[in-house]
């Protein structure tokens, strides 16, 4: 058997998915799929269409008629960081430990030139 590998989508491919997924839901008027695409590095196909799932998943529990911006970065933090979890409490050294690791991420994709935009 033959196994086809299929790269992660970059900023433009990642855009031309959310458009197609994003053409089932009712999408209020400051939903912008360009500015998701870039604030999505690493999704798959897949990932995007589930992103576009969960935010018309908030949007219902709100009962909102149209998926926002609000609920689109609410799904994205839903898949990056998985679900809220109240009971998990962070001292202020895993805080500020957690702040420089994040930090580190955002530096080196400012700076390796072919990493997709911080």
């Amino acid at each position: 058997d033959r196994q086809v590998v299929v790269g992660l989508p970059d900023v433009r491919g990642r855009e031309q998915i959310l458009k197609v997924h994003m053409r089932k839901v009712p999408l209020a008027g400051d939903v912008e799929p360009s500015l998701i695409a870039r604030g999505t590095p690493g999704f798959s196909g897949a990932d995007l269409a589930n992103l576009v799932n969960e935010a018309a998943l908030f949007a219902a529990r709100g009962n909102k008629r149209n998926v926002s911006m609000v609920e689109f970065e609410l799904a994205k933090d839903k898949i990056m960081m998985g679900a809220e979890r109240r009971s998990m409490v962070m001292s202020e050294e895993v805080k500020e430990s957690t702040a420089y690791h994040e930090a580190g991420h955002a530096i080196v994709g400012r700076l390796v030139p072919e990493h997709d935009p911080v």
